[in-house]
């Protein structure tokens, strides 16, 4: 904190000799005022406002008279006594220096005269001394529950002071600050949403061990500082855990290893594997809905019953049914920690449903012209093939038999899943195939019990 020091420039009382002398005040204070006395007559004087340590200790005060090429002075010291409203509590002296200090000034009014060694003159002037018992002593937890937790901030601030005149002995009041303008900073760690600015806020319920710290800073710029750690097991004392919330959360995975999030979409046999990234969850119940489409009603489930009190699911769910409309439907509940309110247990609840998360792709077999016509063994394009754009999807049987132009099949091929590798031009016992055209049919029922059928010709090409 930077130290503000206040030079106050007065004119002594000639009493003896002509001219003037300059005498002068400073403070260690942590920033300055001035008075302002209901009597005209009279200077306002400074104020120097002590702010107590960051630990809550009072600071004391350093005050030093003294006058610019100056010496053999005597300075006197007083303090202000409000039974008596006048400065008459004698301090210290101190006789033949330039300049004195007054130290452990606590908090009140001071004057300090000063005279020459030949006693030609003689000045007085004065200064109020405040300390401000500014700290942030504790945060508390006022409330707790599944949804939130509510902080009490408590502090100390002087808000106002009470100093004199110093001819009617009228009190008067300085306000130092107002809590109401106050700024109160909140960080969470690790982060808990929008951090309100006010002095006992109320943050969505942590899930994890967090640290919330407070800064308030005054409009002097003066700031103080506390920190509270919520961690595993804190609570109120008889059983009401602070750390108690509970969030769902869980991810698809096509990856399987390592087990990471992927696109939870694809053609049917769709194997899916599920992580569990839920936060402060002591019980896991999986639900694995039917398409929308396909449902009885809302409970209506892939798996009877449910998966229960599990993490992490082993098997892979297989997803065969397409639908162009509706995906499937996902959901994980969850439960934190038991903890205890009047002698009853509880637990935190949180449910996740993820609708339409996983999405099997319809059913499909590509039509000509989009089915390629030409290709050259040993060339550019090696295979009759479907290209990336259109592969069969969801299929769960595949047929494909190929004619020469006088009618006999010369290659057939099928499969369940319609991952055909394409033709190479060799036949079933007639070598490879010249170069010709060439005539197929494709034959294929979806998971979605669709049958497709297809036919076309292709270009052989060979190399010459």
């Amino acid at each position: 904190m930077t130290r503000h020091l206040l030079s106050i420039l007065l004119c002594s009382c000639l009493l003896a000799s002509s001219g003037s002398v300059l005498a002068q005040i400073t403070a260690n204070a942590n920033r300055t005022d001035t008075t302002s006395y209901k009597t005209d007559s009279i200077a306002n004087d400074p104020i120097f406002v002590y702010y107590s340590d960051p630990r809550g200790f009072s600071t004391t005060g350093t005050l030093k008279a003294s006058v610019p090429d100056s010496s053999n002075l005597t300075f006197n010291w007083f303090k202000y006594n409000e039974s008596t409203s006048a400065f008459d509590i004698s301090l210290k002296t101190e006789k033949g220096v330039s300049e004195s200090t007054k130290d452990n000034c606590t908090q009140g009014g001071y004057m300090v005269t000063i005279q020459n060694d030949s006693c030609t003159w003689d000045t007085t002037f004065y200064a109020w001394v405040f300390q401000n018992e500014f700290n942030v002593s504790a945060i508390n937890v006022y409330n707790s529950t599944c949804e939130l937790i509510e902080l009490h901030t408590s502090m100390a601030y002087d808000e106002e002071f009470e100093y004199y005149d110093r001819v009617s002995g009228k009190p008067l009041t300085y306000f130092s600050d107002n809590i109401k303008f106050m700024k109160f900073k909140w960080e969470a760690t690790p982060g808990a949403g929008a951090i309100p600015s006010v002095k006992n806020p109320v943050f969505e319920a942590p899930t994890k061990p967090t640290v919330y710290r407070l800064t308030v800073e005054d409009s002097h710029g003066e700031s103080r500082s506390k920190k509270l750690e919520i961690e595993e097991g804190d609570d109120n004392g008889d059983g009401n855990l602070y750390l108690k919330a509970v969030k769902a959360k869980f991810a698809a995975s096509r990856s399987f290893v390592p087990m990471e999030e992927t696109d939870s979409s694809g053609q049917a046999p769709l194997a899916v594997q599920f992580i569990d990234s839920s936060e402060n969850a002591i019980e896991w119940n999986w639900f694995f809905y039917k398409q929308k489409d396909r449902r009885k009603n809302e409970e209506d489930s892939l798996l009877i019953p449910p998966i229960m009190n599990t993490q992490f699911i082993t098997d892979s769910l297989i997803y065969t049914m397409p639908n162009q409309k509706y995906g499937y439907d996902v959901a994980l509940e969850v439960k934190g920690p038991v903890y205890v309110i009047d002698g009853e247990q509880h637990q935190c609840i949180d449910r996740l449903l993820k609708e339409d998360y996983i999405n099997v792709d319809s059913s499909f077999i590509a039509k000509n012209p989009e089915i390629p016509n030409a290709f050259t063994p040993g060339g550019a394009n090696p295979v009759f093939i479907f290209t990336d754009e259109t592969m069969p999807k969801s299929i769960r049987f595949f047929q494909i038999k190929i004619y020469n132009r006088w009618g006999v099949k010369i290659y057939s091929y099928e499969d369940n899943s319609g991952n055909w590798e394409g033709w190479d031009g060799s036949t079933f016992g007639f070598g490879d195939a010249p170069s010709g055209v060439y005539f197929y049919t494709i034959y294929a029922e979806g998971w979605n019990d669709e049958e497709f059928r297809r036919k076309g010709y292709v270009h052989l090409f060979r190399k010459k």
